[in-house]
């Protein structure tokens, strides 16, 4: 199974990097999303908090319906996290809280 990202350039740019196939919003960001979802070869879809909120309605109902690919939410480039929320994000990742009792 493939990962790949959805978000803006700089995003889909830094994970191009990594060797992660990167997809923009364009003009038709659900219809980028739907070409996406419909993958059979895509076991994770990492996207941006931004795109992700414009298209909260049609992510929940791929939830509902498909278990593959697991959407996986990030901040946009440039924003910075705060440490609760860098939190939150390993413990989804891991299904833990990894930073418990650390100060």
């Amino acid at each position: 199974m493939k990962v790949a990202v959805f978000g803006d350039r700089h995003t889909v740019l830094g994970f191009s990097l990594a060797g992660v196939e990167g997809t923009e919003p364009g003009d038709h960001p659900r219809d980028t999303l739907n070409g996406l979802m419909e993958r059979d070869d895509l076991g994770v879809l990492i996207i941006t908090q931004g795109i992700a909120e414009s298209l909260r309605t049609d992510i929940t109902g791929w939830k509902q319906r498909k278990h593959f690919p697991i959407i996986v939410e990030i901040p946009e480039f440039g924003s910075e996290p705060g440490r609760d929320r860098i939190g939150e994000l390993l413990k989804r990742a891991v299904g833990m809280d990894i930073t418990a009792g650390k100060a």
